[in-house]
């Protein structure tokens, strides 16, 4: 397969690759903006002054940020989807079950599925 080829038959993965990009730059941002909060923070009281209202609420801000991303409506969609791409990709083998490649179709559930049952597992032990 040429890359001409390559490009032709999975254009849209630039969608999902660019999607992956931005986050990662969007996570390293909100980092470096956490670590400059602190670190002004952590200057004021080396001066013996008390820190702006505003700064510490800033700061609240990014740590209940930071705290959202794990909550157990995250972890419920996470199940859900990866219960539903297990189904597809299981839907997908049990059509195709007696060409070569299937098999690949049948790492796919098996590999989602142990993720939804995971993302279940820490669903219902993380409960509060």
């Amino acid at each position: 397969m040429t890359l001409v080829e390559f490009l032709r038959d999975f254009w849209w993965l630039m969608f999902p690759v660019f999607g992956m990009l931005i986050a990662v730059l969007d996570m390293f941002q909100s980092d470096a903006r956490t670590a400059r909060t602190i670190d002004l923070i952590e200057s004021y009281i080396d001066q013996g002054k008390e820190p702006p209202a505003d700064l510490l609420k800033l700061a609240m801000q990014d740590s209940e940020s930071s705290n959202r991303t794990s909550s157990g409506d995250n972890r419920a969609w996470s199940c859900i989807i990866f219960a539903a791409l297990s189904a597809g990709l299981g839907a997908g083998f049990y059509s195709v079950r007696g060409e070569d490649w299937a098999f690949a179709l049948l790492i796919g559930a098996v590999s989602t599925g142990v993720m939804a049952v995971g993302a279940l597992l820490l669903l219902i032990v993380n409960r509060k």
